[in-house]
């Protein structure tokens, strides 16, 4: 019984060590990264955790993931630490491939602090500085800001950034969904008091929105206007007089 007993554990020790050994074998040696959907080059900073061609696919999924959902997990939080990425995904999708699929930040908004040009995604969280202002950012004005670092997220220093997000990112949906190129014309928004913003679109008009209104609602009804609106047209379309926006040529 015994020696009944030992022959199985030795043949189950030899099915295990066979299986390992195919695991980890060449077989299964990385060949191709595919990154998908990304203007953030991340190439080094996958070298950095591990992830390079050559390398076992199981003993990375054993190291920095899960080898039954095929992520790996750790490498992500990894790369996760470059506040330029809003999204990422490294997975196995093959047996010698691994695809990334990450989604970085847009400089979409700025604001101007002493010497520097502060720029954020809609998701207020801050990306990069520069002395110069992008053309396609839009600045925004009023916002007084006591300090500032990559990562920190901007829209807690003001109540009105949150709507004034939403208001810019409903404008590029709908630019979207309609080739447009209405929030590319957006030169500037100043936060005023009374939860009131003024749009500067493209040097010619200026809007006057309530930012306790229906933000989403407005920016659609706002595209619709400029969408229909004569394109040599100057002056104030005007969201808080009345229900219904009230457009002022200017004079003359």
């Amino acid at each position: 019984m015994k020696l009944k007993a030992l022959k199985i554990i030795l043949i189950i020790l030899f099915l295990l060590s066979g299986t390992a050994t195919f695991l980890f074998s060449p077989y299964y040696e990385l060949k191709n990264i595919t990154v998908e959907e990304s203007a953030v080059n991340i190439t080094d900073t996958l070298g950095e955790c591990g992830v390079v061609a050559g390398c076992n696919i199981n003993l990375l999924l054993l190291s920095k993931g899960n080898i039954l959902s095929g992520h790996l997990v750790k490498a992500e939080e990894q790369v996760m630490s470059d506040v330029n990425i809003k999204n990422l995904s490294i997975k196995r999708s093959g047996r010698n491939d691994i695809t990334v699929s990450c989604q970085s930040r847009k400089p979409v908004m700025c604001i101007s602090h002493d010497d520097y040009v502060i720029y954020f995604d809609y998701d207020g969280t801050i990306i990069d500085t520069s002395q110069m202002k992008a053309e396609k950012a839009i600045l925004i004005r009023g916002l007084d800001l006591d300090f500032f670092y990559p990562g920190r997220n901007i829209l807690t220093c003001n109540y009105m950034l949150e709507d004034i997000s939403v208001l810019c990112s409903e404008i590029e949906k709908y630019d979207t969904a309609n080739y447009t190129a209405i929030r590319t014309l957006i030169n500037e928004i100043e936060m005023q008091e009374n939860n009131r913003i003024i749009v500067k679109y493209d040097n010619r008009l200026d809007i006057l929105m309530d930012m306790t209104d229906d933000v989403k609602y407005n920016a659609n009804v706002l595209c619709a206007i400029l969408s229909n609106m004569n394109q040599n047209s100057k002056g104030t379309v005007d969201f808080t007089v009345s229900d219904t926006p009230f457009f002022s040529p200017a004079s003359e």
